[in-house]
């Protein structure tokens, strides 16, 4: 294990030693680097010795420095020794519900603790060691991403599809490990958790529901958030177990079962704690919270409050109305059948004399009508959709249903350009960001379609 170097900056310590791109650090104060978080933990400090690898040489440089200072380097990959893979079969896995043919890394199972740290992802704790529960306080790797889905061990393993560990047992050992002592008061190690019950109807539910919030909200500050999250299922699902859609009467249920928790948390502790994702809102047809009632959004890439920021942000956005565009122009924005309606109405209360919004929504074909959202939208249905639709000066395209710059599909920008006729631009989902983003290029780029 090593971490190769990608980048040195200019004037850095990596730079007066002479490193350059392809060397490779393999250790630091005796300790040998496993990632990006190693990298960083060991960096720390003010005396280093460093094991630099270049080809087949190796040299040990001796480094002293503020302790605030970094070396100068950037590397090709985070995870140095490669992506731990989920070993789950879970029931309503959406990668396994994915239709052959897409890219090979929409593919990989990824369940790293370290990619939870880093980037957010959400992880089981199925894979990992007592090791890693060690390095995991030691390091304060903090907050952390779980997947619990249920806190019922039997329940648990069946929905996982594999053997693990009792989830409140690994929960309890980051909350009271004494390797080290705790930092806070009462042996709290200072990891803080934000979890999600990935809601399956008819199988977690009920009191099983019930028993997984009790169980999760008795170790708070642990767990900072419970997020109640509906299943993904796609018409490409193979596994046999059978899993309820959600209807508008299932969903006021699990809307008013949320609540309920949430009186009692707040009264007990003082936050919330629970939270429903937006979707039982809207296929409910409830109004979604205040955005006070989400005390700081903590999981918002989760789905939970999406629809408050987009509202609050439409209320602000008004403000933005062009008064100076060269001509009226027309905008048409893209999105999928869940969101439509909430976008329609926000654009027909900035529409005006300069300025037209349209609202194309999209059916999923690539996963099944009943996949609604926008982040998994196709490039093919996008282009199919739209190839005989007025799109006016314009095209947006949200940033949510890309990666990489391009659709699940492959589909890009410029094949949408190019098969449509008109500009593309992407977009994040906000009102603030779409006025802004447009009527600059509206003014400042010759509008007319691409040939």
């Amino acid at each position: 294990m090593a971490g190769s170097i990608d980048k040195v900056e200019p004037t850095s310590i990596a730079e007066e030693l002479e490193w350059r791109p392809g060397d490779e650090i393999v250790s630091i104060n005796g300790h040998q680097l496993a990632d990006l978080i190693d990298y960083r933990f060991y960096t720390a400090d003010e005396h280093l010795n460093v094991l630099v690898r270049r080809g087949d040489q190796t040299a040990e440089f001796e480094i002293e420095k503020d302790i605030d200072t970094g070396l100068g380097v950037a590397f090709r990959d985070a995870l140095f020794d490669g992506v731990r893979t989920c070993g789950a079969k879970c029931i309503f896995c959406f990668v396994d519900q994915l239709p052959k043919g897409l890219r090979k890394s929409l593919y990989l199972k990824d369940d790293d603790f370290r990619l939870s740290f880093l980037h957010g992802n959400f992880i089981t704790l199925a894979n990992v060691t007592d090791d890693d529960l060690r390095r995991i306080v030691t390091q304060r790797l903090s907050p952390l991403y779980i997947s619990v889905h249920t806190t019922d061990p039997a329940l648990r393993q069946r929905m996982l599809g594999r053997r693990c560990p009792p989830i409140l047992e690994q929960i309890d050992t980051l909350a009271h490990s004494d390797m080290p002592p705790g930092i806070l008061p009462g042996g709290i190690s200072g990891i803080s958790l934000h979890t999600q019950i990935v809601l399956c109807r008819g199988i977690n539910d009920g009191e099983y529901l019930d028993r997984s919030i009790a169980d999760l909200s008795a170790r708070y500050p642990t767990v900072r958030s419970i997020a109640i999250v509906p299943a993904g299922i796609t018409a490409q699902r193979r596994d046999k177990t059978p899993i309820g859609s959600i209807d508008a009467q299932y969903a006021v249920v699990i809307l008013n079962k949320v609540r309920f928790w949430q009186r009692l948390s707040r009264a007990e502790k003082g936050t919330r704690l629970v939270w429903a994702a937006d979707e039982f809102y809207l296929i409910a047809g409830q109004p979604v919270p205040e955005s006070v009632t989400y005390e700081g959004f903590p999981q918002i890439e989760n789905g939970v409050g999406l629809v408050r920021k987009f509202k609050d942000g439409a209320y602000r956005a008004k403000h933005l109305l062009p008064a100076k565009l060269p001509r009226p122009f027309t905008i048409s924005v893209v999105t999928g059948q869940l969101a439509a309606p909430t976008l329609r109405r926000w654009a027909d209360s900035v529409n005006c004399e300069n300025l037209t919004i349209k609202v194309c929504s999209i059916t999923n074909r690539l996963f099944g009508e009943s996949v609604t959202v926008a982040g998994l939208m196709a490039g093919k249905d996008v282009i199919d959709q739209l190839r005989h639709a007025d799109l006016g000066d314009m095209l947006v395209i949200p940033s949510v249903a890309l990666r990489d710059g391009a659709f699940l599909d492959d589909v890009t920008l410029a094949d949408v350009e190019q098969a449509l006729g008109v500009r593309v631009l992407a977009c994040a989902p906000s009102p603030l960001a779409l006025l802004r983003q447009t009527c600059s290029q509206l003014m400042t780029n010759d509008s007319t379609p691409p040939r």
